[in-house]
């Protein structure tokens, strides 16, 4: 653990930040939701400038949807579907929630998008009916920036926070639970289909 706040400390967390929020956006069985305010409990020690951290979560999450929207307007509706039905067990998503989403994006469109960054599982799933539907890149990435900064901005908050109103709180406890309820809702999610 130490060497994780040497990290933070030298400051490189904001550019892990970045990163790790592209990546967990890009896988979406892993929560994303574990990891901001996990980040923010490491910078409660350090000098901590949550516009930056907002603007690199953001920054992070834009640009992991990013290859989801491509996936889906290179390979299309139906191949991605096939695909998910080969391997839904184990991805947790379903043809039927690829069906779902589209039909709220062709209701909703780029607030759909917005609100879809606000929604876990969907935040993900809601880039690529954005590639099916063939949405221009500039009002995607638009509304993708706004959704991700607001969560961003309420997920980050809530662990600086929890970081300072609760004290012997260390950033291991906090990971440590947030990934057994997320652990304990993905092995549901996985036995009940």
């Amino acid at each position: 653990m130490e060497w994780i706040h040497s990290v933070w400390a030298n400051g490189y967390g904001y550019l892990v930040l970045l990163v790790a929020l592209m990546i967990v956006n890009l896988l979406p069985p892993i929560p994303a939701e574990t990891l901001i305010p996990f980040s923010a409990t490491l910078f409660a020690d350090q000098a901590f400038s949550m516009p930056l951290a907002i603007a690199m979560g953001t920054g992070g999450l834009v640009l992991g949807t990013l290859p989801l929207y491509y996936l889906g307007r290179v390979l299309g509706e139906q191949r991605c579907k096939t695909f998910l039905e080969r391997h839904r067990r184990w991805l947790v998503v379903t043809p039927g929630d690829i069906d779902r989403s589209g039909r709220w994006f062709r209701r909703y469109g780029g607030v759909l998008v917005m609100f879809g960054r606000l929604v876990p599982g969907m935040r993900s799933m809601v880039s690529i009916p954005a590639g099916f539907h063939h949405m221009r890149l500039a009002p995607f990435m638009l509304w993708s920036m706004l959704g991700s900064a607001l969560w961003a901005s309420v997920l980050l908050s809530a662990g600086h926070w929890l970081s300072h109103a609760l004290p012997g709180l260390t950033a291991l406890r906090l990971l440590a639970v947030m990934l057994a309820v997320f652990g304990a809702f993905y092995v549901y999610r996985v036995i009940r289909d």
